[in-house]
Parts: structure tokens; C-alpha cells; sequence
């Protein structure tokens, strides 16, 4: 018992208040968070995304995106053509896999609900977001798969067509 007593007392946190030193800059704004850095010519990118789970895309206009102050470019895959990026498959491969592209901005039908139609690019952000919403879209819907066991029934509607099934793997 006089090891425990003969030790030195440490006051506790617990209960107590504790002096921060960021508090000040953090309630007046004067924190540099990353959002707030403005470099020289750097451009902010909004992306215009389906509303749809599953559609054909009929027609993107851009015109009034385009026109808009502070816009630099805005781009569908049509505009992009062989440069629209595919995304790379992130799941291992194995033989037999079934593999549908994935452009980075959806060329004739959306997959997905927020599959990405068009992109914007302003000189600021706020302009950016409203020259997106100026991004007139025409879909057609198409019937959605949202059940996994009934996307597998013979005569499901397939999410790609081109691909004959929605089968995507069979673990062997």
C-alpha cells in the first residue's frame, strides 16, 4: 500500500475543462481547409448525374452550360469520344467473367442511378454547380434491375443488353 502513496498525484482530465488552441481559428474562419485553397487556374469540376436507374439517353444540351460566366468547358461522352476514360475493374478476374464497359461519363444509356451524364468545369465552384444544373438531359426510361434473384430468371430485363445476361460471375 505505500507504493500507491508514495507516488506522485496526477490530476485528471475527466470532468474537467480542457484550453484548445484551434478553437479560435476554427469559430472565426481563419482555418486553411483544403476546400478554401484557390490555386492560380485551377478549375472546379461538377459532374451532371442520371436521376435514372436504368435509361436511354435521347438528349444532352449544353448550351446554356457553355454560356454561362466563368464556365471553361463542359463535356458529355459524345464530346469526349475514344478520350472518355473507361474505369478500371476493380474486382478480381477470373476466367469466365462477364465484364461491361464503364465509361467515366455514360455514352447512350445511364446503369445506374447517378451514373454520370455530362461534366462541367468554371473558374468557381458556385458556378461550376449552377452551369450543371443548366444541363438540359432527355432520357427514355427502361425497366430497372433491383432484385438480385429475379435479375437472374430466364427473360429478366438485363442491365446490359449487349452482355446476354445479368450474370456477371459464377463461383466454381
Amino acid at each position: 500500500m505505500t507504493e500507491i502513496a508514495d507516488r506522485p498525484t496526477r490530476t485528471s482530465a475527466i470532468g474537467q475543462s480542457i484550453r484548445r488552441k484551434e478553437d479560435a481559428r476554427l469559430l472565426t474562419g481563419a482555418t486553411n481547409w483544403t476546400d478554401n485553397i484557390q490555386l492560380p487556374g485551377a478549375l472546379h469540376m461538377v459532374f451532371v448525374r442520371s436521376p435514372h436507374a436504368h435509361a436511354k439517353i435521347t438528349r444532352i444540351d449544353l448550351t446554356a452550360a457553355r454560356a454561362m460566366p466563368g464556365v471553361v468547358a463542359a463535356y458529355t461522352a459524345d464530346d469526349l469520344g475514344d478520350a472518355n476514360p473507361k474505369v478500371i475493374c476493380v474486382w478480381a478476374v477470373v476466367e469466365g467473367t462477364v465484364m461491361p464497359e464503364f465509361p467515366a461519363l455514360a455514352a447512350g444509356e445511364v446503369h445506374y442511378a447517378g451514373d454520370i451524364v455530362a461534366v462541367v468545369l468554371a473558374t468557381d465552384r458556385y458556378l461550376a454547380a449552377d452551369a450543371a444544373d443548366a444541363v438540359e438531359v432527355d432520357y427514355e426510361p427502361l425497366p430497372a434491375v433491383i432484385d438480385m434473384e429475379a435479375a437472374l430468371a430466364d427473360g429478366a430485363d438485363l442491365v446490359h443488353a449487349d452482355k446476354g445476361s445479368n450474370e456477371c460471375f459464377t463461383k466454381q
